[in-house]
């Protein structure tokens, strides 16, 4: 099974409208030599470039409803329907209570769309993979998101011990967390994980291609 590297754009300057685009074409170009699987994850209002990439597109949050009366939320079938393959769920930037988290895969699941449920301990992280098993689950330590400074360097025994409780029940774990380097995606595969959860490093950089290159490299 090819690595997946997921590049969440969040809201960076860098990674929206025509910039977005043109930050995924410049990931898509890169997957296609790679020996990677890639996805990003634009917001909400750049998710139309789904039916112009070859590449996997992801929104960034997704809401347990149905088609209907709701107003401001985001339906696992306007995804569908939108050429969208999945989405994060419970990022550290968007919590949802754990009902919430289980409705929404369990919808996700019926539209045949990829979740991707983050966690923030290794003790969540165990509890959502038994309990909800979703397809991937990201286990950030909230104190080193955005910081540069890698989970899978610096904190390697929650890395390896999250891959484990996880990968027990069947889903498979991606590292996340400061990674910002070829060589923090290669530690974390060492340690167990089947890709990375990535942001800034990528999606806020001046010099993007460069380090999309040095990721995909890294697992030559």
């Amino acid at each position: 099974m090819k690595p997946l590297i997921v590049v969440n754009f969040k809201t960076y300057e860098r990674a929206t409208g025509r910039k977005a685009f043109g930050l995924a074409r410049k990931i898509a170009e890169v997957a296609k030599q790679s020996k990677t699987k890639w996805a990003v994850c634009p917001q909400h209002a750049d998710l139309w470039m789904a039916r112009y990439l070859e590449i996997p597109v992801f929104a960034q949050h997704v809401d347990a409803c149905e088609p209907g009366r709701n107003t401001g939320f985001v339906t696992p079938y306007s995804l569908k329907i939108n050429k969208v393959k999945g989405s994060l769920i419970n990022h550290s930037e968007h919590r949802i209570a754990f009902k919430e988290i289980k409705s929404a895969v369990n919808l996700m699941r019926k539209y045949n769309l990829t979740s991707i449920v983050c966690a923030n301990s290794v003790r969540e992280a165990r509890r959502i993979a038994k309990e909800i098993k979703p397809d991937y689950i990201a286990v950030e330590p909230t104190e080193l998101i955005g910081t540069g400074i890698s989970v899978s360097e610096t904190k390697p025994k929650i890395v390896a011990s999250a891959a484990k409780a996880v990968k027990k029940y069947g889903v498979k774990f991606l590292c996340g967390a400061g990674i910002s380097k070829g060589s923090d995606v290669k530690r974390a595969m060492e340690l167990g994980a089947d890709g990375v959860l990535v942001a800034s490093a990528i999606a806020n950089s001046s010099t993007p291609k460069k380090i999309i290159k040095e990721f995909a490299n890294a697992l030559r």
